[in-house]
């Protein structure tokens, strides 16, 4: 019998050479794919591997036991993996074709250093990276294969019209809905449809809004002059608008008869997005939980935000909504009903906490800035004097102030990923190479002095009558850009108007604890939650 004894030696020279070419042979093909996709097919080729080439092995004969061929073939992947691991630093460290772009070193061997800044910083990466700006300059690395830029001509050729980018891994790592597709095609397929929903129902959608307007101010004159927890208020009412005109039944929040099962929705919502402002930096993370939301507070929204789209299917002549036009030009087939389920999600998740961020600054904007208040209602009440309110309609300084706001504190801090095309992309005497992730930092660009004259003060009257304070309009990007810009920004302007200029002339607006009142420090403490994730504050609403 042939002594196997010396085949023990084996995985130490032969096979473990195989190993290590293995992993440098798999490196040269990953890293031209982006693996992290498909993180659990990876891991199911890692945990049945060793198993494939144990049986391999065994049955060549090269042993006489299969628990000798697995541990031999265990070791022999375990030398491939740290073979690939060495492959992957060294190539990133100093051969990418990024290496000539500044940025912290960790930041170009993987993206859990963003993770870890995330985390250091209490998830404000809008903040890391405005620092990483004044360091590194306009292009920095923030990851193996990409780059955040803050140079204003990088605006239109990444996100314009006619970019020839396309969306970035984060947006893959989720189920396809409008907002999540990485398919050029079947976006601008789908965006027709969304569209034609928001124009053939923008201006049935006037007077709904008024009526949550009036929700709101019967709750603020409830409050009897008294702090109110103004972020519960926002959120309550853009919850109320969102589920109305989307599914055309209100969660009535406002009111105080929301069901238990909204009200857990909504908390799981707030909750989730705060692992969304991390998980975004490791995207094949997102893709895990994704592929395990069959249980616990995903699964419950995910069911929950079905039961809406089945509910507002069989309604009988309901009122105008977007999920009815959605329906009506969706096929009914499960692969429809999966789009449809996905794009609900959309609407609530977009449709609502973006609106109650942005009120919740504006009305902490117009409490510490309360000369606006007195000029806002002038003009408010011209207008109402003489019938003309239209909440779809622009008005001077309700306008100047809402995009000042949203200039100074955009409610998606978000930084929008963009892929390179094969023959990469030139800005200017940059040349950036293909296949590179890149973002624009909105934060930094809206905070620019080269797009904005004393970038960091409230200036609504930049927008009207010292228009010489704006040195670059196509960096103000609140709602995106291009083909992917935001569908909903009518709608969303229509609900700013309304509940701001309404409340103005009603309520003399404050905070409730006035002298000390740390504004800066308020500000600086919003987090980057994907949306905007704004502090807790008191408001208060003294009736005129």
């Amino acid at each position: 019998m042939q002594d196997h004894n010396h085949i023990l030696a084996l995985p130490s020279s032969k096979l473990l050479v195989s190993g290590v070419a293995c992993g440098y042979f798999v490196h040269q093909y990953v890293k031209r794919v982006e693996v992290d996709r498909h993180p659990l097919s990876i891991l199911s080729i890692v945990v049945a591997a060793p198993f494939v080439l144990a049986f391999g092995l065994r049955h060549l004969g090269k042993y006489e036991g299969y628990l000798l061929a697995y541990q031999s073939a265990l070791m022999v992947e375990s030398c491939a993996v740290l073979s690939l691991w060495m492959n992957t630093l060294i190539y990133r460290a100093f051969s990418h074709p990024l290496k000539e772009f500044p940025g912290p070193f960790g930041a170009k061997l993987s993206k859990f250093w963003s993770l870890k800044q995330v985390i250091d910083s209490k998830v404000r990466w809008y903040q890391v990276v405005g620092e990483l700006k004044n360091k590194y300059g306009d292009y920095v690395r923030t990851g193996p294969r990409e780059l955040v830029i803050f140079d204003p001509e990088a605006i239109v050729p990444i996100l314009g019209f006619n970019s020839k980018t396309r969306k970035g891994p984060f947006y893959g790592a989720m189920e396809q809905s409008l907002h999540t597709t990485r398919d050029h095609d079947f976006h601008k397929m789908r965006r027709k449809v969304w569209d034609l929903a928001f124009k053939q129902t923008l201006a049935d959608y006037g007077p709904s809004i008024e009526e949550f307007t009036d929700s709101l101010l019967a709750r603020v004159a409830s409050s009897g002059g008294k702090p109110l927890a103004l972020n519960d208020l926002c959120i309550h009412y853009s919850y109320d608008v969102m589920s109305a005109l989307a599914f055309g039944d209100s969660t009535r929040f406002l009111e105080g008869k929301s069901t238990k099962t909204a009200t857990k929705i909504l908390d799981n919502i707030r909750e989730g997005i705060v692992a969304v402002g991390a998980l975004l930096h490791v995207p094949w993370i997102l893709t895990v939980v994704e592929s395990i939301s069959f249980a616990g507070p995903m699964m419950e929204f995910n069911r929950w935000s079905a039961e809406q789209v089945d509910k507002r299917s069989q309604m009988k002549n309901p009122r105008p909504d977007i999920m009815g036009h959605l329906l009506e030009h969706t096929e009914d087939t499960a692969a429809g009903r999966r789009l449809l389920n996905a794009d609900s999600r959309v609407i609530i998740g977009a449709g609502s906490d973006t609106t109650a961020s942005a009120l919740t600054v504006l009305f902490v904007l117009l409490a510490t800035n309360p000369s606006y208040q007195k000029k806002l209602r002038d003009e408010v009440e011209i207008i109402f004097a003489n019938s003309t309110y239209n909440s779809a309609k622009p008005q001077v300084l309700l306008d100047g102030i809402i995009n000042e706001a949203l200039r100074l504190y955009p409610p998606v801090t978000f930084l929008s990923q963009r892929v390179t095309p094969a023959e990469g992309l030139t800005i200017g005497k940059v040349h950036i190479p293909p296949d590179t992730v890149v973002s624009v930092g909105t934060f930094s660009i809206h905070h620019d002095a080269r797009n904005f004259l004393r970038p960091d003060e409230f200036i609504p009257e930049r927008w009207s009558s010292q228009p010489d304070l704006i040195l670059n309009k196509s960096a103000f990007i609140p709602f995106s850009v291009g083909a992917y810009n935001c569908p909903g920004r009518g709608l969303a302007m229509m609900e700013l108007r309304s509940v701001i200029s309404r409340t103005v002339q009603e309520f003399d607006i404050s905070t409730s604890d006035m002298h000390e009142f740390d504004t800066r420090g308020f500000f600086d403490g919003i987090k980057d939650h994907f949306t905007s994730g704004v502090p807790r504050c008191e408001m208060v609403f003294q009736k005129r």
